[in-house]
């Protein structure tokens, strides 16, 4: 009953164009000077964080692996509609950089925060919890920082995990580990016994789970 009856490609052309009105963050966002970077998710997964946020007004929104701050500024501006806050962490020195010129070109200073560095050591070094965590750092810490993510969510809050359908994807050779930590990844969520999650075939893949005990 859930199989399609429509052409994959197209659906996302459609659905693309749908989703126009966060272009104007897209536009705004800047890349490291010589460096191609793509946003952290795509327009249909910014779309996507948008609309939770705006229903759910988490006070406090964590993202992993922030790029150049093109879904950070996505955030941060749904977050700001109602006082809420954003922490974000990136380790290279440069996409942070970028990602904090993009933040202050859209006014969120005082609501998006760039940390820069090791997500795995700055992870414990926070204080508090958040209501909605993006996961879009490096694939194969997925897994390891599964637990002290969840940790750091509060019940009832969401965890939002992008690329999750690498393991079905044409992926370069080069980064095939990734696919395998992916696969991994997606196993433990459906056996956690503290989320309920469900598995979306948007952009690269997200995975919307909430911390229900």
């Amino acid at each position: 009953m859930d199989e399609p009856s429509f052409d994959w490609a197209k659906a996302h052309g459609y659905l693309g164009g749908l989703h126009a009105p966060l272009s104007d963050v897209l536009a705004g966002i800047e890349p490291p000077s010589g460096v191609q970077v793509q946003p952290t998710v795509g327009p249909q997964a910014a779309a996507l964080l948008d609309v939770l946020i705006r229903a759910a007004e988490p006070p406090r929104i964590l993202e992993i692996g922030t790029s150049c701050g093109y879904a950070a500024c996505v955030m941060g501006m749904a977050a700001a509609a109602y006082g809420g806050t954003v922490v974000t962490m990136e380790i290279r020195g440069d996409l942070a950089d970028a990602a904090r010129r993009n933040v202050a070109r859209l006014g969120l200073e005082a609501t998006v925060s760039v940390l820069e560095g090791d997500a795995r050591e700055l992870v414990m070094t926070l204080t508090g919890s958040f209501g909605l965590i993006l996961q879009d750092g490096h694939k194969e810490l997925y897994e390891p920082l599964l637990d002290p993510l969840l940790e750091r969510l509060d019940k009832g809050g969401l965890l939002v995990s992008d690329d999750v359908l690498f393991p079905v994807m044409k992926i370069p050779e080069r980064v095939r580990g990734w696919a395998e930590a992916i696969e991994r990844y997606n196993r433990r969520l459906r056996g956690h016994p503290l989320l309920r999650t469900t598995w979306l075939p948007i952009g690269d893949g997200v995975a919307v789970s909430v911390k229900h005990a």
